[in-house]
């Protein structure tokens, strides 16, 4: 039926005036929520965050529980609301499978998240990128390693966050492969996306240097713990170095069995990723290690301070990794974002992270960078303590070398991202 009825009449034509009017109200209260304000409907309800990461496998240790506890204390921080709206974290297993992440992202952004945050597992980092893009929503890594994310996947809407597999080669192995004894190379590599980055910023940074891979083995990720195969082969191949190339558990179960077989005996054991928790659970496998990381607990005062917080909070007497601790600044610095601009829209955030820099109790001379989403800090090199050397519990870092932000990550000049924003 029409909404304005009409009849005419010998006197002229008339409006039905009680029909017309029920009907303009009528149709206004359908076109009311058409026209409501972006502040209103299903937007007045919480902002969320979906940390989606590992939660029971092999990185469950470095990142897991403690990464939601670290990402709930930025929230809290904040104040537990931004924009008028409260704000809730969301815990996701993605069980170290990159479709599987895929598919629980797109159904968080559908159900409200506005960041996901985390992605400790590189193929999972790289699957949810591609739902990011579709969502027009962002992601922050600040577990995922593989520097691919700011090469071939870089995506306007995907930030790197803490380190990646070159700011991890670029030192250890320049490091190791210069010395005379350090030039021959054997690889032990999960093979997926962030093993294939390891080895490949690695080999460069060891041909650099005048180096070689004797060899390198993949081994199937996830579900491998037994290692003896490659080991053996390693160590009848006369390589002077063990490149270990993993994170987790499995960096934990490599070197554990390749001190069994005594091959750190013959050879040097370079360990491309290394995080407390792993020391924490053997550290008489990695003490006198040499390696790299972004964040340490014990590095200042800021970092002590925040560190002392997430213990009494988690309890147990765990000292935060440097992947929860990014939980918290990522988490820190995209709420400010979003007060900022006055909106969750990603690409009104994105522009306005793009290019800012900043400095908190995790990042030092932190950048957005623009051209490839890396975003850059200092990183540390640090000498692993024998028990006897520590002087309280978790302290097992000495600090050797600051690498400065400019230093540590892959430069501008170099980035392979084929920026299409």
């Amino acid at each position: 039926m029409n909404p304005l009825h009409v009849f005419v009449s010998r006197k002229g034509v008339h409006l039905n005036t009680s029909r017309f009017w029920l009907s303009l109200v009528t149709a206004g209260a359908i076109a009311l929520p058409l026209l409501a304000p972006t502040g209103l409907g299903a937007d007045a309800g919480p902002i969320k965050i979906a940390v989606i990461t590992d939660m029971s496998g092999t990185y469950a240790a470095i990142a897991g529980q403690g990464g939601v506890e670290a990402t709930k204390m930025a929230v809290e921080d904040f104040g537990g609301k931004v924009l008028g709206r409260t704000i809730e974290v969301d815990a996701i297993d993605h069980r170290n499978n990159g479709p599987e992440a895929a598919t629980k992202a797109a159904e968080a952004y559908d159900n409200g998240a506005e960041l996901a945050l985390d992605l400790t597992n590189s193929a999972t980092a790289v699957a949810v990128d591609a739902v990011a893009k579709q969502k027009h929503k962002l992601e922050i890594v600040t577990g995922g390693a593989s520097s691919a994310l700011t090469g071939a996947s870089c995506s306007r809407y995907t930030y790197h966050y803490a380190y990646d597999t070159y700011s991890l080669a670029t030192s250890t192995g320049h490091n190791i492969a210069k010395e005379a004894d350090g030039k021959t190379w054997y690889g032990i590599v999960p093979n997926y996306v962030f093993g294939q980055s390891m080895l490949s910023d690695f080999t460069a940074a060891v041909t650099a240097e005048g180096g070689s891979f004797v060899h390198s083995d993949m081994y199937p990720f996830p579900g491998t713990t037994d290692f003896s195969s490659y080991l053996l082969a390693a160590k009848q191949s006369k390589a002077q170095v063990l490149g270990i190339f993993s994170a987790g558990a499995d960096t934990v179960n490599i070197t554990k069995q390749a001190k069994q077989f005594g091959l750190d005996k013959t050879m040097k054991l370079a360990v491309g990723l290394l995080f407390l928790s792993d020391v924490d659970a053997l550290p008489d496998v990695f003490a006198g290690s040499h390696i790299t990381t972004s964040w340490y607990w014990n590095q200042d005062k800021a970092a002590r301070a925040w560190a002392d917080r997430y213990t009494a909070r988690v309890g147990g007497g765990l000292r935060p990794t440097s992947i929860q601790a990014a939980n918290y600044s990522a988490t820190m610095q995209w709420l400010n974002a979003v007060k900022a601009v006055g909106s969750v829209d990603a690409d009104k955030v994105q522009t306005y992270l793009d290019g800012r820099k900043f400095n908190d109790f995790y990042a030092h001379d932190g950048e957005w960078r623009a051209r490839d989403h890396r975003v850059i800090h200092t990183m540390i090199v640090v000498d692993v303590l024998d028990k006897s050397q520590i002087k309280e519990p978790h302290a097992w870092y000495k600090i050797i070398e600051t690498i400065p932000a400019d230093k540590a990550f892959r430069p501008e000049s170099q980035s392979t991202c084929n920026k299409d924003w």
